[in-house]
């Protein structure tokens, strides 16, 4: 099952710059196997140039930018073509043998900072464990993040973790993809975290949810159901928020205000789906 939807994205951050320094952002569209980006554009009040960086694996765009003592606003615009890829009938995407996969997946079997899979194995595996694998115990794992933790806005912060979460039982959409990774993992499901535009989200911020390795390729879950998942528009992706943070900034940077807007540009209606939908990157050999 395959569709297309355009999207027109744009991104206004505001920092007041205390003393001269710097900014590394992550809010630039992901470049990957069925997203296109067009039209991109990303300036800024300061007089220096947006210097462009690629994580190692490509999967993520960093933007260097020098910042003069006062107000700094940043601009980002784009048009995305999504071009995604769902379930083909009752086909659903099964769990591969770990021997096989790549050595690009293998390592997001492990903990990361903020996802301690290995203190969640024995969690894990009571709740997890006798289910049929692949997509169900996936759909399983977010079935049950949706019914137990509860989306409440400032409950957690930049230091909370997946045990954290599950210990408090509330969170926000970061501490819904750590939880999912977290339990994913402790089942021998490599799982990432990923970072996105979505359209209709409730309040327009930047998103997190996470992406599992079935069969063949990602395909990417949101615990939250807070919109379509053919609404995302992916930026990058990595072990957990560590790697996708939307700004690293020298001392003396502070955040002021972001404005996000995000507006389909095809006619066709977006509605939820339980069914994963992948990004389209696929094994290569």
């Amino acid at each position: 099952m395959s569709a297309t939807h355009r999207f027109s994205v744009k991104a206004r951050l505001q920092y007041q710059v205390h003393l001269e320094g710097w900014l590394l952002l992550n809010i630039a569209a992901g470049k990957c196997g069925a997203q296109d980006v067009a039209h991109e554009r990303l300036t800024s009040s300061s007089c220096s140039d947006v210097l462009e960086k690629l994580a190692p694996d490509g999967s993520t765009r960093f933007h260097g930018i020098r910042a003069p003592a006062g107000v700094l606003e940043v601009l980002y615009e784009a048009e995305v073509t999504r071009h995604e890829t769902g379930f083909r009938g009752s086909w659903k995407p099964w769990e591969g043998s770990l021997v096989d996969l790549p050595p690009g997946v293998a390592r997001y079997l492990y903990p990361s900072r903020y996802c301690e899979s290995d203190k969640l194995v024995r969690f894990a595996m009571k709740e997890f464990g006798g289910l049929s694998s692949g997509h169900s115990r996936v759909a399983a794992i977010c079935n049950w993040i949706c019914d137990h933790i509860d989306y409440e806005a400032g409950a957690t912060d930049a230091h909370s973790s997946a045990v954290d979460c599950l210990i408090s039982r509330t969170g926000v959409c970061r501490d819904f993809a750590h939880l999912g990774i977290s339990f994913a993992r402790a089942l021998g499901i490599p799982a990432r975290y990923g970072s996105a535009y979505v359209h209709n989200l409730p309040v327009p911020d930047f998103h997190a949810f996470f992406e599992v390795w079935l069969e063949d390729r990602w395909w990417y879950y949101d615990a939250t159901r807070m919109a379509p998942q053919a609404g995302f528009i992916l930026i990058g992706t990595g072990h957990d928020a560590a790697d996708t943070s939307v700004a690293t900034m020298s001392a003396g940077v502070q955040f002021l205000s972001l404005q996000i807007d995000v507006t389909k540009l095809s006619a066709k209606k977006l509605s939820y789906t339980d069914s994963p939908i992948s990004f389209g990157q696929t094994r290569r050999r």
